[in-house]
């Protein structure tokens, strides 16, 4: 149990170009990681926000942070301590797919999830 509650916070949810608000798909990932964290006051996370290569380095970097951003402020405007959460931004820096292309591009749009404490295995 306690390892498939650490896989649901470890998912990732992916944003559309140019864009931090969150999606349908994004939402549902996201509640099933409320539901945990509401469970289990302990944990306390860092989320990741992320881009594609396209556009400037700065830019991406403040594209990351709204979308780290938008993911805390989901889990907060629900009842989480601001505390448990922290958030940075890689920008483009550390993508998953690096092909020249969309069907590889919005693999690196995306918040990932590190728990830093909590739900040891």
């Amino acid at each position: 149990m306690r390892e498939e509650m650490r896989r649901a916070m470890l998912q990732p949810v992916y944003f559309d170009f140019d864009r931090a608000d969150l999606r349908e798909d994004a939402r549902n990932i996201l509640d099933r990681k409320l539901e945990i964290l509401q469970h289990h006051s302990d944990v306390r996370i860092r989320v990741e926000g992320h881009a594609d290569e396209r556009g400037s380095d700065e830019y991406n970097i403040a594209l990351g942070q709204r979308r780290a951003a938008a993911v805390k402020r989901y889990f907060t405007q629900r009842g989480i301590a601001d505390n448990r959460i922290e958030i940075v931004s890689f920008g483009e820096e550390r993508p998953v797919c690096t092909e020249h292309e969309e069907s590889c591009w919005w693999r690196n749009r995306r918040a990932e999830f590190v728990i830093l404490q909590g739900l040891v295995p």
